[in-house]
């Protein structure tokens, strides 16, 4: 199970940081569709799981490959599988056959891991637009 835990103090100035800044949303979302995505991909494919299965014409595994793609939107990104790897949804929500266990939630685990870094660089990418602005 995934836990995160929030510090409000932390939370409290990142608020006052957005308040401060010429544009926090340009800043997030700087973030969140550059780095914030790649931390998050990397998060997820860090713990996808492998069968170890191969046969001809088998695409690599998904954690030896590229298998995510996002959408940006605003103050927000949705990383999400390529068509190729779209069977991993079923180990993920819990989907279950006979022979795999499901409800790993490793989309959520993998990008929840990524949290406190997103989070600093969007810190730091306000602080810029704060110093930036004086």
């Amino acid at each position: 199970m995934a836990r995160t835990e929030i510090d409000y103090k932390e939370l409290d100035d990142l608020t006052e940081l957005m308040v401060r800044a010429s544009d926090p949303e340009q800043a997030i979302n700087e973030v969140l569709h550059e780095s914030g995505s790649e931390l998050i991909k990397e998060g997820i494919q860090r713990i996808l799981p492998s069968s170890g299965r191969n046969w001809s014409g088998k695409k690599s595994p998904a954690s030896t490959s590229q298998p995510f793609t996002q959408e940006n939107g605003n103050l927000s990104v949705t990383v999400k599988t390529n068509p190729a790897y779209h069977y991993l949804y079923f180990p993920d929500d819990g989907s279950n056959t006979k022979h795999h266990q499901g409800n790993q939630q490793f989309m959520l685990r993998g990008a929840q891991s990524r949290q406190t870094q997103i989070v600093d660089e969007i810190t730091e990418k306000l602080i810029e637009q704060i110093e930036g602005g004086r």
